[in-house]
């Protein structure tokens, strides 16, 4: 029993210690809300998003405070200068910008340095979610003979990506294609899980066939939808020599090693996972 009493004296002394050497190291600039802002979850337009937020921060003392600068942790983070001197009681409005580029979790933090003083550390979050992640490859496909099994049947493959998020499979897609050209769609695949520590999404691919009976086209587009009005357009070209150009690039192939993809290779016909 008096061991129990002893660590529990022990205990409650290290606390009262930490929470004095707490105050100790407080910064007098203090936010009159929280030092911390989440801005949830920003979708973004490629290529970035960028969010705003003003902190409004307080003189605690009873003296005047000189700022020296703001230091934000990376290029992502931006704040105003602020004022140079505040004096006791007083506040002033810190803007500060917070731009996001992928579909994650980010975290970024502002040190406001003061003149012998302790800095005040402002804190930063957001989900990063991409609007339209519907993504090709190749970036165009060229109909061709696909063996002697299908004379007068051109034939090209092609696979599609897309983020998925709170373990949903995404829709089916539908196509646009131009007279004479059908294709079919083989079912979505989960090949990466997303990380709920990282707040990534999920990553599905799926396999399309591209046909054209008779005559292959020359240059055309086919035009890919989701709902929730994510696009993309697939260049098709006929074996006339004729490349790709002059449309938006959504070709895209994911920053996965295993993930490989080969035009010439039949594509999974067996529906998804």
């Amino acid at each position: 029993m008096q061991v129990i009493s002893i660590l529990l004296l022990g205990s409650g002394v290290f606390l009262l210690g930490w929470w004095i050497l707490q105050l100790a190291m407080a910064s007098p600039l203090q936010p009159t809300d929280s030092e911390r802002h989440d801005f949830g979850v920003v979708l973004i337009d490629p290529p970035d998003a960028t969010v705003e937020h003003t902190f409004v921060l307080e003189n605690t003392t009873d003296r005047p405070l000189r700022i020296l600068k703001t230091v934000p942790s990376c290029g992502c983070t931006w704040a105003g200068p602020g004022e140079p001197f505040l004096e006791p009681g007083a506040r002033m409005e810190l803007p500060v910008t917070f731009t996001v580029k992928e579909s994650r979790k980010l975290d970024s933090n502002i040190k406001v340095v003061l003149e012998d003083e302790s800095p005040l550390v402002l804190w930063l979050s957001a989900r990063g979610r991409l609007r339209d992640s519907l993504r090709h490859t190749p970036r165009s496909i060229t109909i061709r003979r696909s063996g002697e099994s299908t004379l007068g049947i051109r034939k090209s493959n092609a696979r599609l990506y897309v983020e998925g998020w709170d373990g949903v499979r995404p829709p089916e897609p539908s196509f646009h294609p131009p007279e004479g050209v059908t294709v079919e769609f083989y079912g979505w695949r989960l090949v990466k899980e997303g990380k709920e520590r990282l707040g990534t999404p999920d990553l599905y691919e799926g396999d399309l066939k591209v046909t054209a009976t008779g005559t292959p086209p020359g240059r055309t587009e086919i035009d890919v939808f989701l709902p929730g009005a994510q696009r993309t357009t697939l260049l098709v070209n006929g074996d006339t020599g004729m490349r790709g150009g002059g449309f938006e690039d959504r070709s895209w192939v994911p920053d996965v090693p295993e993930l490989k993809f080969d035009p010439d290779v039949p594509v999974d016909d067996t529906g998804g996972d």
